[in-house]
């Protein structure tokens, strides 16, 4: 994501730039802010950026070595401005652990510009954090069949993994749920509850299912986010995560804020993250936060993350003014500065009337969700199938005549009423066959019967 703040309509007198989130975050703790009328801020988070930033007297460019692809945009921001022939005062932020690479290349370009005079280097020293026990990058790797739903409270993450969950089953998946939240509100779509806490890999029981994959069923795991005390924890819940990949086609855990807190790292073992979230302001902030924190740890960087917005149809509020609440933070002078650098993809899921009787009565009487709620929700909820399993969305328009014929004839004939419409006429026709063959075989013995007779009489 690649965004400055608006222009300044009159001349700029100063120009504060920032490389990025972690820059940005050290202009807004540790320096005054910037007068609106004759200054302008602008957080540079790609190449694109740069042709938006104004002419001005006095630059004070703040460089911190942690940010994301920060040699790219140092590079990009001094070619900006070196040809301006201001005065350029650089703030370098400098991590004692960050001594190779990019880094180290950054450092080496602002000390030979600062020596040939074009620009006033100061740099400040970050202070160098404890050694860890163990450098989770050795361990934590993802599993290709595991994916994290996240979101604030009451956004509708159990509903999705249901109906995700039915559709899997339809095409004979097997299916392993994990829920990680204190309320377990996955419990409430299937009764098939085990404590995630009590079992060890030495389980027999669990072994024998895990070896013996079946379809149909589906199994939720509970465990609460205070499980995860440390590396250690992390360390034997991620080779239990491992014999449960192995053992079902897909598992879907269920996660809040909570457990991002506690343990950020475990979102690293997921080949996919889902970000639910809706338009009720305290839980936009919740799914900043989630966002600000992926973007801390560099969660972010993956490029599998999408945000699902819940969407109750009636509603007037827009995608787009949503996710600007998200991802932007609005200066004093209501100018936007991007805070997340967020490359994803965005679901929209509209929930009708129909859809939410669906989802109420699964809980009641263990109906169908996918089944009985709107057609549009089942299609955005095969779309995420689709995400899933890598499959790509193929736009409408980019279809040739006879793909979307066989498109649209696909879609029609997966639709439940339209298969159960199928299999009581292949039934009906199959009681028919079997009375003509009844009536056949009655006709000959009564025909054979009467031969009999003329020939004794």
């Amino acid at each position: 994501m690649e965004n400055a703040v608006e222009k300044n309509t009159g001349s700029l007198k100063r120009c504060i730039i920032t490389t990025g989130v972690s820059s940005l975050n050290y202009y807004n703790n540790y320096m005054q802010q910037f007068n609106k009328d004759n200054e302008a801020l602008y957080n540079c988070m790609g190449k694109s950026s740069m042709n938006n930033i104004d002419k001005a007297d006095y630059y004070n460019i703040i460089i911190d070595l942690s940010d994301h692809h920060i040699k790219t945009i140092v590079f990009e921001v001094f070619n900006h401005l070196l040809p301006l022939h201001a005065y350029l005062y650089v703030k370098l932020i400098k991590d004692d652990s960050l001594i190779l690479g990019d880094a180290y290349q950054c450092t080496e370009l602002l000390e030979k510009l600062h020596k040939n005079k074009l620009i006033e280097l100061e740099i400040i020293n970050k202070i160098s954090q404890a050694p860890k026990e163990e450098e989770p990058s050795s361990w934590l790797k993802r599993f290709k069949n595991l994916f994290f739903f996240i979101g604030p409270g009451n956004t509708g993450k159990t509903s999705i993994i249901s109906a995700l969950t039915e559709l899997c089953n339809e095409k004979n998946k097997s299916i392993g749920l994990i829920d990680l939240t204190e309320d377990c509100k996955l419990m409430n779509y299937f009764p098939n509850v085990r404590s995630l806490g009590d079992i060890t890999l030495k389980d027999q029981q669990l072994q024998k299912k895990l070896k013996n994959k079946h379809t149909g069923l589906v199994d939720v795991y509970r465990c609460s986010s205070k499980y995860f005390k440390g590396n250690k924890d992390l360390q034997s819940f991620t080779k239990l995560l491992k014999e449960l990949t192995a053992g079902y086609d897909y598992v879907f855990v269920n996660a809040d804020v909570n457990v991002l807190d506690v343990c950020s790292d475990l979102f690293r073992l997921g080949d996919k993250i889902f970000i639910i979230h809706d338009i009720i302001p305290t839980k936009i902030n919740i799914t900043k936060h989630i966002l600000l924190t992926f973007a801390a740890t560099g969660i972010n960087t993956n490029p599998n993350i999408a945000l699902i917005y819940n969407k109750i149809i009636r509603c007037s509020f827009s995608l787009k003014a949503i996710e600007e609440k998200m991802i932007f933070k609005k200066l004093n002078n209501r100018k936007l500065v991007p805070i997340v650098d967020l490359n994803s993809k965005t679901f929209e899921i509209p929930y009708s009337k129909k859809t939410m009787e669906a989802i109420i009565n699964n809980i009641s009487t263990r109906n169908s969700i996918i089944h009985n709620a709107a057609y549009s929700y089942r299609r955005n909820i095969e779309y995420i199938y689709n995400h899933i399993n890598d499959i790509p969305y193929v736009e409408l328009d980019d279809m040739s005549i006879t793909d979307y014929l066989k498109y649209c004839f696909k879609r029609i004939f997966q639709h439940y009423y339209v298969q159960n419409t199928y299999k009581v006429v292949g039934r009906y026709t199959s009681i028919l066959k079997n009375n003509l063959q009844s009536y056949t075989l009655m006709a000959r013995s009564r025909f054979i019967e009467k031969h009999l007779k003329r020939q004794t009489g």
